[in-house]
């Protein structure tokens, strides 16, 4: 399971997919309804692969989090994000025995099970870490056929217009010196 291009947007319920990035957004894709949008660099965002748990010792990265989960539910749905507190801890201390109650905040458990519940309907758990750079590669390609074809076809529809001069060669714009200093 990748899990650095996969993240959470301040403000935003669920997670998302990195899809793609320009000079002034990040495109992403919502594990909820599919729908694609642009995210404003100045958006805070969390990649899940950098996001890490706290245990009794060394801090547990998330992905090893979630894999244990996924192992302890033998693939299948976990605790209901939306049950009381008590039953959440009980079902993440199965997964996560050494998880320190004192600094995890009871929404962050609540948050680690509903993203748990995304992931495994998205099929994240499914997929190996090969499999996401394919799909990318793949789309990838896709993309840049689809941008090939639309230049190729827009390059066609300049080379059959003709020029207002007739010779379908633009006239040079005269420099005027009048509104230039010491001319």
């Amino acid at each position: 399971m990748e899990l650095t291009k996969i993240i959470a947007i301040n403000g935003k319920p669920g997670l998302h997919r990195v899809i793609g990035q320009n000079k002034q957004a990040l495109i992403v894709e919502s594990f909820i309804d599919g729908k694609r949008f642009p995210v404003p660099l100045s958006v805070r965002v969390n990649s899940l692969g950098e996001i890490s748990m706290f245990t009794t010792g060394d801090d547990v990265p998330l992905k090893d989090v979630l894999m244990k989960l996924h192992e302890v539910n033998a693939g299948g749905e976990a605790a209901d994000p939306k049950s009381d507190d008590e039953a959440l801890w009980e079902a993440l201390v199965k997964a996560l025995p050494t998880a320190d109650r004192e600094r995890i905040y009871p929404s962050d458990v609540r948050k680690l099970f509903t993203w748990y519940g995304q992931l495994l309907k998205a099929g994240e758990f499914a997929k190996k870490e090969g499999e996401v750079t394919k799909e990318a590669d793949h789309k990838e390609a896709a993309a840049e056929k689809k941008a090939v074809a639309k230049a190729a076809k827009k390059k066609a529809g300049e080379s059959t217009k003709v020029k207002a001069s007739g010779t379908g060669v633009p006239k040079a714009a005269a420099v005027r010196r009048g509104g230039q200093r010491g001319a």
